[in-house]
């Protein structure tokens, strides 16, 4: 269970030189609903300024391992001078099998395979997966309070829209971090949410992401290490 879901993304947007980031990136949270730890995930995102790749694996630990699977997500693909772009997602883990999203940027085209069997739709510019789209940030900042991104779970293509929210020190394991605040814009029917913290002095990666399910349960990954070279 990684609550690593929707963030940022688009082709548009101002970009960082990637020679000027680090090329391995390690992360790990704690995920917890209220006071309960429900488990950690570790990313680990590795570069050498024109292919990428990224893997996100999450544990639940103590009662929740009895209910919740472990996931492995990893995603592969090019960074750009716009930001990373995708070529290939995969995720295991799941009970129901494992799920993989192909992107042909030249075609326009993104394949999607997983338990509900194989689907071809379009696809646009400003398309991510789940396990990429957290690091966008890091190449390339949106231009904008309020932005559109589409995303990829391998089963379906999304698209989303955020707005900034303000910007908020808050308080983890590694100190107070002065963020950018993220959030889904909900339409009148949609019951799950989702919010994301950049730190703006650590790359503008992510350093806090909440969940909220259709039962108005919330989930929280929070950062308790950073590790870079």
């Amino acid at each position: 269970m990684r609550l690593l879901l929707l963030l940022l993304g688009a082709l548009a947007w101002p970009a960082t030189s990637p020679a000027a980031q680090p090329s391995r990136i390690e992360l790990t949270f704690e995920i917890v609903f209220g006071n309960m730890k429900l488990g950690i995930g570790r990313d680990i995102l590795e570069h050498d300024g024109e292919r990428y790749s990224v893997v996100s694996v999450s544990e639940p630990q103590g009662l929740a391992a009895l209910f919740v699977d472990d996931i492995r997500r990893e995603s592969k693909g090019l960074v750009t001078a716009n930001g990373l772009k995708p070529e290939r997602f995969e995720e295991s883990g799941r009970k129901s099998g494992s799920r993989v999203a192909e992107f042909d940027w030249s075609k326009g085209l993104l394949t999607l395979n997983s338990q509900n069997g194989s689907e071809t739709v379009k696809l646009p510019a400003n398309s991510f997966d789940q396990a990429s789209l957290p690091y966008g940030f890091l190449f390339a900042l949106p231009p904008d309070d309020a932005f559109r991104v589409h995303v990829t779970d391998g089963r379906r293509l999304t698209e989303y829209r955020y707005r900034l929210v303000a910007r908020e020190k808050i308080k983890t394991a590694i100190g107070e971090l002065d963020t950018l605040h993220y959030e889904k814009v909900r339409e009148p029917d949609d019951k799950r949410g989702f919010e994301f913290w950049v730190a703006v002095e650590r790359e503008h990666l992510p350093v806090r992401l909440r969940y909220s399910d259709k039962n108005n349960r919330v989930f929280d990954s929070i950062i308790t290490s950073i590790k870079v070279q």
